[in-house]
């Protein structure tokens, strides 16, 4: 009899977002023994695991790993209305995919992560973090094209998931290594200012002692915004700004005209009034929830590199690289695999 890892079981069906009942249900079980199963008290046998398998997805191998579950920890950028349920299901879904990326560097070295540490108290403000980091990496003045770029060739790691209602997660694989998380599905506007906001808190907030009355959303907030926008090169552009105005400012600088209004009320350039007219107005033309102007779209690299070493490099065939981090094809296919992979022709 296979062993069944309980606590991957219990990942598995929270990334599923499928109830204990449910399973139960699906695989012709009472409720209490699949419960008593998820516990370790009661042993799995082999068509137990078969039809576990087949409801939630994964191939036999997922589950009986010997793994201890570790979910994974870090800052986040989410929407209010979501729920614990829908949060544990976007934690397992990155547990599992820290679980992949650690198992493919097993024949990938990653460079050395260049990420300076800042903090708020000794060093200064997180607009001051923003400025210091340009300089740490060299960017040049003015607008960053391509951030994703600047962020992975300095050793931070960008996965890009379907991740619903979650915009973005920071944390460190393996305690070392920077990651980024982003949602797959955001306009490119939401995104740059998404992963500049985690880069911020991988900066200011990690390792750190922090007292629990800082807000540390709106500090990574600022770090992101002049990261992105630097006051001293838009202040004079936002005087006497207007919905023209703004989405000319979006098609230079990349930035959500949402954004970069709010950005005017923070530094003063606007009144009160004039603010909410134009807040108003953006949403009598629907911009707040489709704005106009297209900006380019950005797309992680490091992973893309990593899958294609495998399958080109080292000779896997999807297949073997899907059996090797424990995942069905079609999902790994839906995951990993799209266009920007170049396949050698056999």
């Amino acid at each position: 009899m296979q062993k069944l890892n309980a606590e991957i079981l219990k990942l598995a069906r929270e990334v599923r977002l499928i109830t204990q009942q449910d399973l139960a249900i699906e695989i012709g079980i009472e409720q209490g023994t699949l419960s008593k199963i998820e516990k370790g008290i009661l042993p799995a046998d082999t068509q137990i695991v078969e039809k576990i398998s087949k409801a939630l997805d994964f191939p036999i191998t997922f589950f009986i790993k010997k793994k201890k579950v570790m979910p994974i920890e870090g800052h986040y950028r989410r929407k209010m209305s979501t729920s614990v349920k829908r949060m544990k299901q976007y934690i397992a879904q990155m547990t599992i995919a820290e679980w992949h990326f650690m198992s493919m560097l097993d024949e990938i070295d990653l460079p050395e992560a260049k990420l300076p540490t800042w903090d708020i108290l000794e060093d200064g403000s997180p607009v001051m973090c923003a400025k210091h980091l340009r300089d740490f990496w060299r960017i040049p003045k003015g607008r960053i094209v391509n951030l994703t770029k600047f962020i992975e060739d300095n050793g931070i790691v960008i996965v890009a998931l379907d991740l619903g209602e979650l915009d973005g997660f920071s944390t460190f694989f393996n305690g070392n290594i920077p990651v980024i998380f982003v949602n797959k599905n955001m306009p490119s506007d939401r995104y740059r200012l998404t992963i500049a906001h985690e880069l911020g808190h991988l900066v200011m907030h990690f390792g750190k002692k922090i007292s629990t009355e800082r807000d540390l959303e709106a500090e990574a907030y600022q770090f992101g915004i002049e990261l992105l926008v630097p006051e001293n090169n838009i202040r004079p552009y936002l005087a006497k700004v207007t919905i023209e105005k703004l989405a000319d400012l979006k098609g230079y600088w990349y930035v959500s005209m949402a954004a970069l209004l709010r950005y005017s009320n923070t530094l003063g350039m606007v009144t009160g009034n004039q603010y909410r007219y134009l807040w108003m107005q953006l949403g009598s033309l629907g911009y707040r929830k489709k704005e106009p102007v297209i900006i380019p779209i950005e797309k992680p690299g490091i992973i893309n590199e990593i899958i294609g070493a495998y399958l080109n490099d080292l000779g896997y065939s999807k297949e073997e690289l899907a059996s090797t981090v424990h995942i069905t094809v079609p999902e790994f296919e839906r995951i990993y695999l799209h266009s920007k992979i170049k396949l050698k022709a056999v």
